[in-house]
């Protein structure tokens, strides 16, 4: 039997007893039954989950609806529509539903998900933190362009009245899941069953979208480029990576769910756009009710900072390149954080400090390693320019330029033509 199913069973039988806690290798399970702890390697969950197949009746190795064309998939890919005891239901008017949103099967009942960050848009102002039930007046999931099926939504599993919603401090989008029990469902709406198996990078995967400006679902295909922590990154035409995207399942070449479309990124190695997933991980970590399940990662800035502060650039440069090389520190620190950059902060504090030489070459590495975002070079130009090199400084700017072509609002543009004017 292969290893997909085999954590399936798992996840359906076991989780609802006892606590289950994934490692990101899986490849060692620590469980709590009655009181006692056994840690159990993959052969002895093969051994556990077989016992169970007669029991089960899940002996298919995929879904039946997959090789069926995606017009005749069932009704999978929801719309959140939201409305709060005080009034409140979206930021902005405009807004008539808070992303996507789906059902899931956990081998006991339904649940439902969408992305953490749709609270975000399906917005109670009174609130600060991630909590809205006791504010809720109603949260239902239906399909776009469906009034006659629909999801009533009973609690949200993972509200946490400590994790700050917005603004620095928030760690949302580090787990972009909200995970809902649900109090009655249509029987046209079909749930999804989660895998915890470990991605392959070139894996098929598909993505299902309600997003703004589309009519009604669609469907469209990416393939896994690598997994990182949590966030699993999808290679995909990324036009189709859209407003109201956000909360989208993604499923395997087999129908299984194996995460949630978070954002869009550009991957550090190949420069490349991707939309980044939240693995099941966080979906397991929920039903097992695993403790610190929300607290915020460590900022790996400090530690570049510290470092900057008692050595040099090139040892802040060798201590980023051990951090990213290793996929554990991936669930513990920032590393992919969408408004944080550890070397982008330590070089602006070297500039405080003076220390320019340091800034530049911090910065010129982490130009390098991010070197699609423009306002990397209009930094370095500036500790360059700091740093006495004007001809660095120029070919900085014009770097910039060239990644963002827009003359109104990247002030490379003026810098350039204030530093060539002085030629």
């Amino acid at each position: 039997m292969d290893q997909q199913r085999i954590m399936t069973l798992i996840t359906h039988f076991f989780i609802p007893l006892q606590t289950f806690t994934f490692h990101s290798n899986y490849a060692c399970h620590s469980i709590v039954s009655c009181g006692k702890i056994t840690h159990m390697t993959y052969p002895n969950v093969a051994v556990f989950a077989l016992c169970l197949l007669p029991l089960t009746g899940l002996s298919q190795s995929k879904e039946k609806w997959i090789d069926a064309p995606k017009s005749a998939w069932p009704q999978i890919a929801l719309i959140n529509t939201v409305q709060f005891k005080n009034g409140d239901r979206y930021i902005d008017p405009s807004f008539t539903y808070a992303g996507t949103g789906f059902l899931i099967d956990n081998g006991r009942d339904t649940l439902a998900a969408t992305a953490k960050h749709a609270l975000w848009i399906a917005k109670n102002k009174k609130s600060k933190a991630v909590e809205i039930n006791a504010e809720l007046k109603e949260w239902v999931m239906r399909p776009k362009g469906n009034t006659r099926d629909s999801a009533i939504m009973d609690r949200l599993l993972n509200e946490d009245p400590n994790e700050v919603l917005e603004g620095r401090g928030s760690s949302v989008t580090e787990r972009d899941w909200i995970v809902f029990s649900v109090k009655i469902t249509s029987a046209q709406l079909y749930p999804l069953k989660p895998r915890y198996t470990p991605l392959t990078p070139g894996e098929k995967v598909y993505i299902l979208s309600n997003a703004y400006n589309d009519a009604t679902t669609m469907v469209y295909e990416g393939t896994v480029l690598r997994k990182l922590g949590m966030d699993i990154l999808i290679e995909r035409n990324m036009q189709d990576h859209k407003g109201g995207s956000s909360g989208s399942p993604v499923i395997d070449a087999n129908g299984f769910l194996i995460g949630i479309i978070s954002s869009s990124s550009s991957d550090s190695k190949t420069g490349k756009g991707v939309s980044v997933a939240i693995s099941t991980e966080y979906l397991a970590n929920v039903l097992s009710k695993k403790a610190g399940l929300n607290d915020p990662k460590k900022d790996y800035g400090e530690l570049l900072l510290k470092t900057a502060q008692e050595r040099n650039a090139k040892a802040v440069i060798k201590q980023y390149l051990q951090l990213v090389q290793d996929p554990q520190n991936y669930y513990s620190y920032n590393l992919r954080s969408s408004d944080r950059n550890g070397l982008r902060e330590t070089g602006i504090k070297l500039m405080e400090m003076k220390r320019f030489q340091d800034a530049v070459e911090i910065l010129q590495f982490n130009a390098r390693e991010n070197s699609n975002f423009y306002l990397n070079y209009n930094l370095l130009a500036e500790a360059q320019l700091l740093h006495g090199d004007k001809k660095g400084a120029i070919k900085s700017y014009q770097v910039s330029t060239e990644k963002y072509p827009d003359a109104v609002n990247n002030p490379a543009f003026k810098a350039l033509e204030k530093l060539l004017s002085k030629n």
